[in-house]
C-alpha cells in the first residue's frame, strides 16, 4: 500500500509539474502576445489556464482515489482469505487432535462420565441417545455396565465425538458432540483472538 501512495505521489508530481510547465508556457506566450493582444484578452487566457489546472486536478484527485480505494479492497480480500486460510487450518488441527483423542483410553473413561452425567442432568423419560456408528459399541457397553436404559441411534451427521442426547417425554435435548463444540468455538474464535477487522 505504501509503495501505491508512493507512485501516486510521484505520478501527481509529475502531473503537476507538466500542469506548471504547461501553464508558464501560456504565460510566456500570453507576455509576447501582450503588446497586441488586449488587456481584456490576456485575463480570459489566464482564466481559461486557471480552469484547465483545475480540471486536470480534480481528474488527478479522482484517479488517486480509485486506485486508493482498489488497493484497500485487495489488501482487505487478501487479509480475509489469509485469516480464512487461519481459521481453517486451526480448525482442521483441533479436529485432527479430536478424532487422536477418540482412540485413547481417556475417551473411553470421557464418555462414561459425560452420558451418566447427561443422563442426570435431563432426568427421566423416553431417552435417546444419537452417536457416530464408531462409537455405538462404547455407548452399547456403557449402557450395559451402567444398566440405564436408553435408546442408542446413529447420528445422521458426523458428530467426531461425543454424542447428542434427548428426552422425548420433556422435549429437552443436549448437544454433547465434538462437532458441535467445535462449531461453537468457531463463532467465537475471531472475536477471542483478535482476528477480526474492520
Amino acid at each position: 500500500m505504501a509503495k501505491t501512495e508512493e507512485k501516486l505521489k510521484k505520478f501527481s508530481y509529475m502531473v503537476m509539474r507538466e500542469a506548471d510547465a504547461r501553464k508558464k508556457e501560456l504565460i510566456s506566450q500570453a507576455e509576447k502576445e501582450s503588446t497586441e493582444i488586449i488587456s481584456e484578452r490576456e485575463l480570459q487566457l489566464l482564466k481559461k489556464a486557471y480552469e484547465q489546472i483545475h480540471e486536470s486536478l480534480d481528474i488527478i484527485d479522482k484517479d488517486c482515489n480509485e486506485e486508493v480505494s482498489r488497493a484497500i479492497l485487495a489488501s482487505k480480500q487478501k487479509l480475509f482469505n489469509r485469516r480464512e486460510e487461519i481459521i481453517q487450518q486451526v480448525f482442521s488441527n483441533v479436529e485432527e487432535k479430536l478424532k487422536a483423542f477418540k482412540n485413547r483410553d481417556e475417551y473411553k473413561n470421557y464418555m462414561i462420565e459425560r452420558i451418566l452425567r447427561s443422563l442426570e442432568e435431563i432426568g427421566p423419560g423416553e431417552i435417546l441417545i444419537y452417536a457416530d456408528s464408531d462409537d455405538i459399541p462404547l455407548i452399547e457397553e456403557i449402557r450395559t455396565k451402567t444398566g440405564n436404559r436408553f435408546q442408542l441411534s446413529e447420528s445422521e451427521e458426523q458428530l467426531i465425538g461425543g454424542f447428542i442426547i434427548c428426552n422425548k417425554t420433556k422435549g429437552l435435548l443436549y448437544n454433547y458432540s465434538f462437532a458441535n463444540g467445535l462449531n461453537q468455538e468457531r463463532v467465537s474464535f475471531l472475536e477471542n483472538y483478535g482476528l477480526s477487522f474492520d
